[in-house]
């Protein structure tokens, strides 16, 4: 039988070696952020440090990226984002404007931040309208909160999700 120190030993080092990597990628929009992959939607804010919507981050925010040098709109092109932004560097002035991507998709994105109504995923500016709720949501929050994305549709979706994760599905429910 174990010793209690073995024990204790055991259980403090599958603690400290497990919950940082269950941390990273859950802090909601408005949480405390230092860098894109702190946050759920992909998104630190460059300005404020706190979790954001891509989209709505590249006009109220400065953009996406905190801790990095200059801001970023990743997230938001990930969501289908085709609009041009202009990065602000660390220093605070205005970085080289990133142009549009080249591949347009038929659909305009959405304008309608996180809580607002939704009838459809491409009414709102993070993709991704509550399956349950009618309410735009943050893509992976969403499918623990929402019962998923796709509102308006026969069955809920992850697809805004998986464009956050680089098209991976995660398991519904788990390692969102």
């Amino acid at each position: 039988m174990p010793s209690i120190s073995t024990i204790l030993l055991s259980a403090f080092l599958a603690l400290n070696l497990s919950l940082p990597v269950l941390a990273q990628g859950t802090q909601f929009i408005t949480g405390p952020c230092n860098v894109d992959a702190d946050c759920a939607a992909g998104c630190c804010g460059f300005n404020t440090g706190k979790c954001a919507g891509p989209v709505v981050a590249l006009g109220r925010d400065g953009g996406c990226g905190r801790g990095n040098a200059v801001s970023n709109n990743n997230a938001a092109v990930a969501l289908g984002f085709t609009g041009a932004f202009t990065p602000v560097s660390a220093a605070g002035g205005a970085a080289a404007p990133v142009a549009a991507p080249a591949a347009a998709p038929a659909v305009a994105a959405g304008t309608q931040f996180i809580t607002g109504p939704c009838t459809s995923d491409a009414d709102c500016a993070a993709g991704c309208c509550g399956f349950n709720t009618g309410k735009c949501a943050g893509p992976i929050i969403a499918q623990e909160r929402d019962g998923g994305c796709g509102r308006g549709q026969a069955t809920p979706n992850d697809n805004a999700a998986q464009k956050l994760r680089g098209a991976k599905r995660a398991a519904r429910g788990w390692n969102l």
